[in-house]
């Protein structure tokens, strides 16, 4: 049993700040201002100065893409493709014969203002497989060595450019699903379990991880289910399988479907195929990509529906973003379902009408608030794009005001799994109008995205009662300066009562244990 004792943010439905937390075997079983007497002889946990808060939740991660990408070559501070190349250059030098140079953070947002090429590539390390991944994570670039171990039919997929090497669209897609044709399952495994531990000290206590891309036979999913349930600590994963195959989830009892590659409704702004309804700045007619027909996308949410199961979507664009709700809505008037918890991601550009069907059919949005840090740094380049309508952009102030849930997360690892970052934009947002409170920033970054996935009974809020899922911060959010929010840190992280430290296990002996070990994700 332990007694906390200090500023206690409950994030329940009143927005109480208590002064008293009490935990008995890892559940919450007193929050309030006065300590019962019952409770006076328990050693207390003094977080004076301090501030105790639910776990945060990342609802949307590609969190194994992340963990490969967290130990790899990182090219986000490159300022030219020359700059690119040097780094291949020195990282050739260390790296042992024969291991691909797996890189991330290549961007067009360079002096040169285009993507590095294959030939650039292979002018500086021929010998070696070098795979980049863009900063937005929707374009590959391969040099020859790459290209060569990719399947024969990647050629024939949209996206495909033999002579630059850039993979884009669902060419894209491919690549990443045979991504261990050029990375080692050993390394893999282990940047697994180094990753979950790294969200855990990040304060992170659930993890909407998506899967179903870059394993043979979708494997993936029984990777990351097995490493989850062979876990010591406490930390939730909710898989989400990347499909509109009904029969993926089903067969594996997993309650849900959704996020990107193929339940992708279109691409990226960066990459230039984001679906817009007006079109790109300076263009006529590029109004970017929507890789689904209406009657296509409405057979597939269809079928996800009619199953019992959850779907969420990515939609960037307005155009996507429209098509998106106008099919649930299609969908959920032929068969209605009370508690569906379907829902868009990133919903960056969302016309009225789209807002609309959103609240009125409880579609909930798993938003990036990361992506504002982002948008800040890339104004000029995002405003070449798409002109002022940017100022429209992620407009989270309209669905919290609308009572839509919107949750936060990374989209990781296109913005790092730092929640406390995320509260710090949210309510420090460039484009005022769209700014936050403090307390709706928390909320966001708690509650709503524990509710993303129906676990809001059991987590989310200190409430009596609920499971002890908890992070100490080392200060109080509700007291600093809003500007100073990103200053704050997690101290502690506690999961079911139990302070988090790393076990820095063996990932195999965490599959093998997770293999025979059952729990819900």
């Amino acid at each position: 049993m332990k007694v906390f004792s200090g500023t206690i943010i409950t994030v329940d439905e009143k927005r109480n700040v208590f002064k008293y937390l009490v935990e008995d075997l890892g559940r919450i079983i007193y929050v309030g201002n006065d300590l019962p007497e019952k409770y006076k002889g328990i050693e207390v946990i003094d977080i004076k100065g301090k501030a105790l808060m639910p776990t945060f939740a990342d609802t949307h991660s590609h969190f194994t893409s992340f963990a490969m990408l967290a130990t790899t070559i990182k090219l986000d501070k490159a300022k030219s493709n020359k700059d690119i190349l040097e780094i291949l250059k020195e990282e050739d030098k260390k790296y042992p014969e024969g291991k691909t140079l797996y890189c991330n953070g290549a961007s067009p947002k360079v002096i040169e203002g285009k993507f590095i090429e294959k030939k650039d590539i292979d002018s500086v390390v021929p010998s070696r497989t070098v795979v980049i991944i863009s900063s937005d994570g929707h374009t590959a670039i391969l040099n020859e060595n790459a290209l060569k171990k990719m399947p024969n039919k990647l050629k024939n997929i949209r996206g495909y450019d033999y002579e630059t090497g850039i993979m884009g669209q669902e060419a894209f897609y491919e690549v990443v699903s045979h991504s261990l044709k050029v990375i080692k399952i050993k390394d893999a495994l282990q940047a697994f379990q180094d990753a979950l531990d790294l969200y855990v000290q990040n304060g992170i206590g659930i993890i909407g991880v998506e899967c179903g891309m870059g394993f043979p036979m979708d494997i993936d999913i029984e990777i990351m289910r097995w490493l989850y349930q062979g876990q010591k600590n406490g930390a939730q994963v909710r898989l989400f399988i990347q499909s509109f195959d009904p029969k993926k989830a089903l067969k594996r009892k997993i309650p849900r479907l959704g996020g990107c590659f193929e339940t992708a409704l279109d691409g990226s702004i960066t990459s230039g195929d984001a679906a817009f309804i007006e079109p790109y700045e300076g263009t006529t007619s590029d109004h970017g990509v929507l890789y689904y027909t209406d009657e296509k996308l409405y057979e597939n949410i269809k079928k996800v529906n009619n199953k019992g199961l959850q779907i969420v979507m990515h939609a960037i664009g307005d155009a996507a973003v429209l098509q998106g709700t106008r099919t649930l809505k299609k969908v959920l008037d032929e068969n209605p379902k009370l508690d569906h918890r379907h829902g868009i991601i990133h919903a960056s550009f969302v016309t009225q009408e789209a807002m609309q069907i959103l609240k009125d059919y409880q579609i909930q949005v798993i938003g990036q608030p990361g992506f504002i840090e982002m948008s800040k740094d890339n104004l000029s380049f995002m405003h070449s794009m798409l002109g002022d309508r940017i100022y429209s952009a992620e407009p989270h102030n309209e669905f919290v005001n609308n009572k839509i849930n919107f949750s936060g997360s990374s989209d990781a690892p296109i913005s790092f799994p730092n929640p406390i970052s995320w509260i710090h934009w949210l309510v420090n947002n460039p484009n005022f109008p769209h700014r936050l409170s403090v307390m709706d920033a928390m909320k966001i970054c708690t509650y709503n995205g524990y509710y993303a996935t129906f676990d809001e009974k059991e987590r989310g809020s200190l409430e009596v009662g609920k499971i002890a899922d908890m992070v100490v911060l080392s200060d109080d959010p509700l007291s600093v300066d809003p500007s100073e929010l990103n200053s704050i840190t997690v101290e502690r992280t506690y999961l079911s009562g139990k302070e988090f430290s790393p076990s820095k296990q063996s990932a195999v002996k965490a599959i093998l244990k997770g293999i025979f070990h059952r729990k819900a994700c």
